[in-house]
């Protein structure tokens, strides 16, 4: 039977990889596999184990919901997961099974759901994150004190601050930290007598981006501070002697943009140093997908003997896993094809789980005997669809440097014969494109339409310079780095006819799609999603937005002479411009880009007298394209066809 093109709704078909966790003494790798379950409209998700000898795989947890974030008792013996759905009515909790098999074990069962749970190294406790009230209401009215009260996917969490706690199996759990502050990463120490954490317990944490780490007695105590106010840090883990931790994060908390690197500073305190001041790319970014389930954020992962630290992260056009030598700071390329997007280390064996342009995620171990891929659950699927391998080729940026980007090509075209294109926009804009799989652009490339992506300045995976090109210039150098790669595209391949041209995007790349209408007419049809229109409104709407202001304009404030400034980066003070047909997609519980900005841009253009349409998707948050109900992911797409096929047809 001959390969079809790509359909909307192979979405329900693929199956999703993610979270490998190897076994202390490297035997046995626990992860995750997702699964669309269309008539629940949502994802089953359970763990499964593979032997790292033989390959052999088998499910490992069956509850009727979904088991994720497995991770092993350092004695090998035990795995905790995170459940839902085990108990009606309740929020995720804390379970632990026997790898020998029996029944899953209720650890903690808390109001407000449990979050990044990790053994301590006895094996006897474990260590949680949960959401605790510092402010009970008594009626549905909120008050609201702190300006950072919400966050897209979690919604308002007024009253409610995320603390640390440590559980005995089989005894109530105890707080460890208190207060009106949140606690982010924590680590165990290496005798398991003290936990290490990060935050901001300042009053003016929600406006800054400065982050501390604190040590606290396992038993419980007063924090004790360990640095000294001058960084941003995401996630820390001890060295195996307990003498050092290691951090991700950076030295210049008020800067825009500015690369996350490693760092290395004493258990007790002390001044951090970097660990690999040569490498010239930032930490924790990995290449886009909306084909993946995220494998959760990883902290630095030393080796066994101390010699060294892995952390994984992009230098385009894929995610590769590196080694730093802690003796010189030299860092090499572990694993640099595909695209890595999560691992583990025991010992001489890494467990990955690894994607490029045609193929999910699937898992992968390396041991003595090289690299091994333990799972092929989408290979079926994969020989009956015509997943095209993108062509990449290269364009001139202004700012004098080379640039990747891609085309799709559409797997019916014939010889002679020219289809429109779309130029598809990535959010961020400190994100990228590269070797990921992207549901979308064969769902396009099925349909007739060419699909053509690039990294504009602003990417992450790129030198800092790159990234920083952006910063206090929205819409400018972006753009143009957009239509440079629009014309080398059209240039280069005599099959994409230059008169039917579209353009779409999400977030950032809403925002993109809502500038570049506004700047040229040579687009035929535009779809933006979760989009911004209006700068001076989101800052005060979305729940990041009151940090932004500077980065897009230069403004320093919110009012003022600024409010101008930012709205001359704004699509909306331009719309009189536009003249392209435009579809409009946004979610109405989106905080990230609120549904007023959809609300703007849709009013806007209609008194214009602009074709377009809104389309509003209840239910569903920022997040819609990558793990939003599958129903509505397959509307959003069958949006995306429609519009672009009525506009860009011969």
């Amino acid at each position: 039977m001959p390969a079809s093109p790509v359909k909307i709704e192979d979405l329900r078909k693929f199956r999703f990889v993610s979270d490998p966790q190897l076994s202390p003494d490297g035997k046995t790798t626990a992860f995750v596999v997702s699964d669309v379950n269309i008539e629940k409209d949502g994802y089953d998700r359970h763990v499964w184990l593979a032997d790292v000898a033989t390959g052999k795989h088998r499910q490992f947890t069956f509850g009727e919901e979904s088991e994720t974030y497995p991770r092993w008792s350092p004695d090998g013996k035990r795995l905790l997961f995170l459940a839902n759905g085990r108990q009606p009515g309740k929020k995720t909790q804390l379970y632990v099974m026997e790898v020998a098999g029996g029944e899953a074990r209720l650890v903690a069962d808390t109001e407000l759901g449990v979050a990044t749970p990790s053994w301590a190294p006895d094996s006897r406790r474990i260590l949680f994150a949960s959401k605790v009230w510092t402010e009970k209401p008594e009626t549905d009215v909120k008050l609201i004190k702190r300006i950072k009260y919400k966050l897209n996917g979690q919604g308002t969490f007024e009253g409610r601050r995320s603390h640390l706690f440590v559980v005995k199996p089989g005894a109530k759990a105890k707080q460890l930290t208190s207060g009106e502050f949140d606690v982010g990463a924590a680590a165990w120490s290496r005798d398991g007598k003290t936990v290490s954490f990060v935050t901001n317990m300042e009053k003016d944490a929600d406006t800054s981006e400065v982050t501390d780490i604190y040590a606290v007695a396992a038993m419980g105590g007063e924090p004790r501070k360990l640095t000294n106010g001058g960084f941003t840090i995401l996630a820390l883990s001890y060295s195996p002697d307990g003498q050092s931790i290691a951090f991700i994060g950076n030295d210049q908390p008020e800067e825009l943009v500015v690369d996350e690197s490693l760092w290395i500073m004493p258990a007790e305190g002390g001044e951090p140093r970097r660990a690999a001041p040569n490498f010239k790319r930032s930490l924790c970014y990995g290449v886009g997908s909306d084909l993946r389930v995220a494998s959760p954020d990883q902290a630095p992962v030393w080796s066994r003997d101390g010699a060294h630290i892995y952390f994984h992260t992009s230098d385009t056009p894929r995610c590769s896993l590196y080694r730093t030598h802690l003796s010189n700071g030299k860092t090499d390329v572990v694993i640099g094809k595909p695209s890595v997007d999560g691992f583990s280390v025991a010992g001489d064996k890494i467990a990955y789980v690894a994607m490029d342009a045609t193929h999910p995620d699937e898992l992968y171990v390396r041991d003595s005997k090289g690299d091994r891929r333990i799972t092929r659950f989408n290979d079926d699927l994969l020989k009956k669809t015509q997943i095209v391998e993108p062509v990449s080729f290269r364009f001139r940026s202004s700012i004098g440097r080379d640039v990747e980007a891609w085309v799709v090509k559409p797997p019916t075209l014939k010889r002679g014969e020219r289809c429109p294109a779309v130029l598809e926009i990535h959010g961020g804009p400190r994100a990228l494109f590269g070797d990921g799989i992207f549901h979308e652009f064969h769902v396009l490339a099925g349909e007739g339409v060419a699909v053509i992506y690039t990294n504009p300045r602003g990417s992450a995976g790129y030198e800092e310079p790159f990234t920083q090109g952006v910063m206090r210039h929205y819409g400018e150098g972006d753009y143009e780095d957009l239509m440079a790669c629009v014309d080398e595209a059209v240039k280069r391949f005599p099959w994409i006819d230059a008169g039917r041209l579209g353009v779409c995007g999400g977030s950032y790349g809403g925002y993109m799609t809502n500038w570049m209408i506004t700047q040229t007419d040579r687009f035929k049809a535009a779809v933006t999603f979760r989009s911004i229109c209006n700068w001076v409104s989101k800052f005060g709407t979305s729940d990041i937005g009151y940090f932004q202001p500077e980065s897009i304009s230069g403004a320093k404030t919110h009012w003022g002479e600024d409010t101008l400034t930012q709205m001359k980066h704004s699509p909306l003070y331009y719309a009189d411009r536009v003249k392209t047909p435009t579809l409009i997609v946004h979610s109405e519980d989106d905080l990230r880009c609120p549904i007023e900005q959809g609300e703007q841009w849709f009013t806007a253009l209609k008194l214009r007298g602009v074709e377009t349409e809104f389309v509003r998707i209840p239910g569903e948050n920022h997040e819609l394209s990558r793990s939003g109900k599958p129903k509505h992911r397959e509307e959003r797409l069958r949006h995306l066809v429609r519009w672009m096929k009525k506009y860009l047809e011969p």
